[in-house]
């Protein structure tokens, strides 16, 4: 059942972790492409305005407030560089001054064209993107306005990301980890417990103690079914068909849990044989229907007379057997008496009316009194009863005084 618990706990961990894992992933990218994005957008705005301001400068040849511009962008977030080109790609001016007449070495757009980069490490160790936006005027293009756009600020963002999405994936993993231990204790609980009653079941032991839990699901269907399959198998297996009183096997069974018991706890118990006296007079007067009806009688009357905690069954024919747990010599002998005389004041009454006045033949032995083999038990409350029957029947005899 550890097999099956384990395999329970390991497939949900695996599922929802592998669940968390792929929509984790799934966030991060689509979080950092929408990011990408928003910074494309954004360095493009900023190259346009930026290339919208300087066509004036370009027309005046008004360096200064060229300058100015540049200025300006390079205060903006995340940009790391602009500058502003001619036509055949030559630096005219720069947030660096000293890179003013340098040719710019990426690609120069088209006519009104506007370009994005490729993403490549600059100086800094940041990965970044030229933006480069046409300066023109009366349809002419003057240059280009280009500025570097840092992606710092994805990179910060993402790493963010990343640690809030670790940290819910290790709550998560947490959560399925004590979610897929409750569910598999749930699932394996009935089934370990329905286990062990199969095996109580197999091996003799009918009185099966049901689950504490009430489930109202499939489990509880399952467990409901066994426990009525174990009824009906009690009733066919474990009590005679004719008297519903216990078997012969049943009695076997329950006398060595009774002898370790005593043996446990140095407690006596005591073994009845009853016979029915007579009984084949019954049958052969009044047919074995009849005689039939009488064994249920008597069997009724030895319930009646007995405790639930003892084991009354018929061990074949008319005779009958009882086991007294925790019974001394006295209290024996007192069962056995109140059960011949019960026996005896109440006649079995025919349909016709007439009465069949019943006796039984009872004999006793104890343990560990008479003997402390447990296997002689029986004999020995058989040889009691036997003599019970030579003394004239409707009589108790015990296997201490043979």
């Amino acid at each position: 059942m550890k097999t099956l618990q384990a395999k329970i706990i390991v497939q949900v961990i695996c599922l929802i972790v592998g669940a968390q894992l792929v929509t984790g992933l799934l966030i991060l990218s689509q979080v950092e492409k929408a990011m990408h994005h928003e910074n494309h957008q954004l360095g493009l705005a900023l190259a346009y305005d930026l290339a919208h301001v300087c066509a004036r400068s370009l027309i005046s040849q008004d360096l200064a407030e060229l300058r100015n511009y540049i200025r300006y962008t390079m205060s903006q977030e995340y940009v790391t560089q602009a500058m502003v080109v001619d036509n055949d790609c030559r630096i005219l001016m720069h947030n660096k001054l000293e890179k003013v007449g340098e040719k710019y070495k990426g690609t120069c757009p088209e006519q009104g064209q506007y370009l994005f980069s490729e993403h490549y490490t600059n100086e800094a160790g940041e990965t970044v993107m030229d933006v480069l936006a046409p300066i023109a005027a009366g349809g002419v293009q003057l240059g280009t306005a280009i500025l570097s756009y840092s992606h710092i600020g994805i990179k910060n963002a993402v790493k963010i990301l990343t640690r809030d999405i670790i940290l819910i994936f290790s709550i998560g993993s947490l959560l399925a980890i004590f979610f897929a231990i409750l569910l598999a204790e749930y699932v394996s609980r009935p089934i370990r417990h329905l286990s062990r009653a199969a095996k109580e079941l197999g091996s003799g032991h009918f009185h099966i103690k049901k689950m504490d839990t009430e489930y109202n699901d499939e489990i509880g269907v399952l467990a409901r079914s066994f426990y009525e399959m174990a009824d009906k198998l009690e009733t066919e297996v474990c009590h005679d068909a004719l008297t519903s009183l216990y078997t012969r096997n049943v009695f076997q069974i329950r006398l060595v849990e009774e002898y370790a018991r005593s043996q446990r706890n140095n407690i006596p118990f005591a073994v009845l044989m009853l016979d029915v006296d007579h009984f084949k007079m019954v049958n052969d007067t009044h047919g074995h229907e009849v005689g039939d009806e009488v064994l249920r009688h008597i069997a009724a009357n030895l319930i009646g007379q007995t405790r639930g905690s003892d084991c009354a069954a018929r061990y074949g024919g008319e005779e009958f057997i009882i086991l007294l747990p925790e019974t001394h010599r006295r209290a024996a002998l007192h069962v056995a008496e109140k059960i011949r005389l019960r026996i005896e004041t109440d006649p079995f009454l025919l349909l016709d009316g007439r009465k069949i006045q019943l006796t039984i033949s009872i004999g006793i032995a104890r343990f560990p009194e008479d003997t402390s083999d447990y296997n002689r038990l029986i004999s020995m409350a058989d040889q009691a009863m036997y003599k019970a029957k030579e003394n004239g029947r409707n009589t108790v005899v015990e296997a201490s005084h043979l």
